[in-house]
């Protein structure tokens, strides 16, 4: 039986999608061009978010992109009509009357969307770069709080001298896999938690450490790691307050993350840490494993 919790979420992640839809068009166009990588992404993007799937819109858009994939030959012709296509359906989602485009919830979703457009071709040119750092100058409220502040510190500190070197291209692919989990190298488009604002740590010590779980884990269920960790010498906690130590971020989310208490209790760690001071250490799955062998 469908709860009003359910319908209310669905409702929410449906947006969400559609929101980071309009965005990932901007991101695969912000070079002015888009290719067979990038129509690729799309389309394989839009066989996982399914909960947007009856969309006129995205039929459409999986529509063409079917037409173009179909002969496995894609002409330069078939991409010019399809990027004309893809300002066409962007310009009807911008219009959809119920979405809400000005929240700062749908900032992050709109960020986000980009970045994952701008990594469609596995690739990251000056424009988008460029691109990049003019979204994130035109929105305020973004640049200067999580998760807008660290991209934009970062892809300021590239641009500073005009130079942009191989080594910062790569720095900033990592930081937007990072943020959106978004690694087509391992064949991820969508659904790995964010891992932006994790703290570098050389060390850990649970020895009398207050400690809080998020997000879903690849060691095992909740109960396994709240096992392991109070077998460390750690209190485990279920909420994030001023006197944890650590928050653990799992290394698996659900797509719609930013409705439940995982994406909340990343904020809420971030504004602890960043705004009110407190010396509490954000860390992955991954640190947490590694630093425990």
């Amino acid at each position: 039986m469908e709860t009003e919790y359910s319908k209310f979420n669905y409702v929410r992640n449906k947006d969400k999608l559609l929101t980071n839809l309009i965005s990932l068009i901007d991101g695969i166009l912000s070079d002015g061009k888009i290719t067979q990588n990038e129509v690729l992404f799309l389309d394989t993007w839009l066989i996982e978010a399914d909960v947007i799937s009856r969309n006129y819109c995205v039929r459409a858009i999986r529509n063409r992109a079917a037409d173009i994939l179909a002969d496995g030959v894609v002409t330069e012709t078939e991409l010019k009509f399809f990027k004309a296509d893809l300002l066409k359906i962007q310009k009807q989602l911008l219009d959809t009357p119920s979405l809400d485009l000005y929240s700062e919830e749908a900032d992050r979703h709109l960020l986000e969307g980009l970045c994952k457009g701008m990594l469609a071709d596995h690739q990251l040119l000056d424009e988008e770069i460029k691109y990049l750092n003019w979204w994130l100058t035109s929105n305020g409220a973004l640049k200067n709080n999580y998760p807008g502040k660290e991209l934009y510190q970062l892809v300021s500190e590239i641009l500073k001298d005009g130079v942009i070197t191989p080594e910062e291209r790569e720095s900033l692919k990592e930081g937007l896999i990072a943020f959106t989990g978004c690694d087509l190298a391992s064949g991820v488009v969508d659904g790995m938690s964010t891992r932006l604002p994790i703290d570098p740590i050389e060390s850990l010590d649970f020895s009398g450490a207050v400690v809080c779980l998020t997000g879903d884990f690849l060691h095992g269920k909740r109960s396994k790691c709240k096992a392991d960790i109070e077998a460390a010498g750690a209190t485990v906690c279920d909420t994030v307050t001023m006197k944890i130590d650590y928050l653990i971020v799992g290394t698996l989310s659900s797509k719609d993350w930013m409705y439940q208490s995982h994406g909340r209790k990343i904020e809420k760690a971030v504004d602890y840490r960043d705004n009110k001071n407190i010396p509490l250490k954000i860390i992955s799955e991954e640190q947490w494993q590694n630093l425990m062998v």
